[in-house]
């Protein structure tokens, strides 16, 4: 097997805090360089490919909203392996072109495949779409329409604040131990549910899980005024992003503004999460949200701190990730070879 013989484009990526195995990157395909662009001659992203630049080894890619016209979209790559504690990688990217064969989501190199396991579902919210292998595709309630504003990275949904809101409903998603997390920018400062998963009895009261962006985030508890995780800096007409971890006894909330000053707190721990998930409201048409979500994202284990760090740097600021991305010209005709990732025949790198 080999890589196309075009052009690619190259940047390199100073490694995390700690070891992180088959993390899925995100890349800002309006950063390609213009002869990248130059040589994209068809509207399916799924003729480009992406590779470790040693060896190289190609990899799983996962091309979002690709627009050849606009010379815009998003795609996401899994590091088959390790990324090291320290040092760089290189990554490369060749741009879709009609001659090369459509890769198919379910492939070794397809969609399915730029998400560990461990990803229940993914929202970009430039659609109701799931990313992941998954398919829990979103169901649209009120007015909303999917996409069609600008995001912190690519294209995101906005939200009316009255009826405005997308649901899984009876279908199991978030789980503990998981993470939920989402980026969101808030028009107004007013109680919101920007996602919300459980609703279960507490005592004589409830207890509601969410993540919020505005007044307060996080559970509430049996009283009128509710028992609320506060974090009194959060802004609005900005985009921040808040996570909530669970874990076997703990849960966590956490939260990153514009500056990546991290405010979190621990709470008990949700030992049951109900199977309703609502994004823009809850599925009980509480408290809507007045503004922008995208990148919601739901796991099936609690991400480590470095990973959901590193999370956040490449969606929160892709020039400092990534650098200039670089166009390298490959000769016509000469075939790059592919190293083929097998762990047990290779081990991680």
């Amino acid at each position: 097997m080999a890589l196309p013989s075009s052009t690619y484009d190259t940047a390199t990526l100073v490694n995390p805090g700690s070891s992180l195995t088959d993390f899925t990157l995100i890349v800002d395909l309006s950063r390609m360089s213009a002869a990248w662009w130059a040589a994209v001659d068809t509207s399916d992203g799924t003729k480009g490919r992406a590779a470790k630049d040693s060896g190289p080894t190609e990899l799983a890619c996962d091309w979002i909203d690709f627009d050849d016209s606009a010379e815009t979209g998003l795609l996401r790559v899994k590091w088959s392996g390790t990324l090291a504690s320290s040092g760089t990688q290189t990554l490369r990217i060749y741009p879709p072109q009609a001659a090369n064969a459509s890769v198919a989501a379910n492939a070794t190199y397809g969609s399915d495949n730029a998400y560990d396991s461990d990803w229940a579902a993914y929202w970009p919210l430039h659609d109701a779409n799931d990313r992941t292998a998954n398919g829990y595709d979103l169901t649209a309630q009120g007015g909303v329409t999917a996409g069609g504003v600008s995001g912190k990275l690519g294209a995101a949904t906005d939200f009316d604040g009255t009826d405005d809101g997308f649901w899984i409903v009876d279908t199991e998603i978030v789980t503990n131990p998981g993470t939920v997390m989402a980026w969101a920018n808030p028009d107004v400062n007013s109680v919101n549910y920007a996602v919300w998963w459980a609703q279960t009895s507490v005592g004589t009261g409830t207890r509601r899980v969410l993540l919020s962006f505005t007044l307060y985030r996080g559970r509430e508890t049996g009283t009128s005024t509710g028992e609320a995780i506060n974090f009194t800096t959060v802004p609005t007409s900005t985009w921040s992003m808040s996570t909530f971890q669970m874990a076997s006894s703990t849960s966590r909330y956490t939260w990153f503004d514009k500056n990546k000053s991290s405010q979190n707190t621990t709470d008990p721990s949700i030992a049951n999460p109900t199977d309703d998930l609502g994004i823009g409201k809850s599925t009980t048409n509480d408290a809507p949200f007045n503004g922008s979500i995208q990148h919601v994202q739901v796991h099936s284990v609690s991400r480590a701190d470095d990973w959901i760090e590193y999370e956040y740097d490449q969606t929160n600021d892709q020039a400092t990730f990534w650098g200039t991305w670089t166009n390298v010209p490959v000769a016509a005709g000469i075939s790059i070879p592919v190293v083929m990732h097998h762990r047990r025949m290779m081990g991680v790198s």
